[in-house]
């Protein structure tokens, strides 16, 4: 059975973990801290992509000689 109870500008969630490793159970709470963050961000869709672009290049940039070029 899962329980949601919000009060006071909070969520209290409780779910059964039976069946689930504790590494499930991490990766799970996780995504709701990655959700949370992306539901309060002021990030527009465009300034999100340049972001993207810019981590990808700057990775880029410090990897490139792992591939040959």
């Amino acid at each position: 059975m899962i329980e949601v109870k919000a009060e006071n500008g909070l969520v209290h969630l409780t779910f059964p973990t039976k069946g689930m490793t504790a590494d499930q159970v991490n990766d799970f709470v996780t995504w709701l801290r990655v959700e949370s963050i992306a539901r309060r961000s002021k990030l527009t869709e465009q300034a999100a992509w340049q972001l993207s672009e810019d981590i990808k290049a700057d990775w880029w940039k410090k990897n490139k000689q792992r591939f040959g070029e």
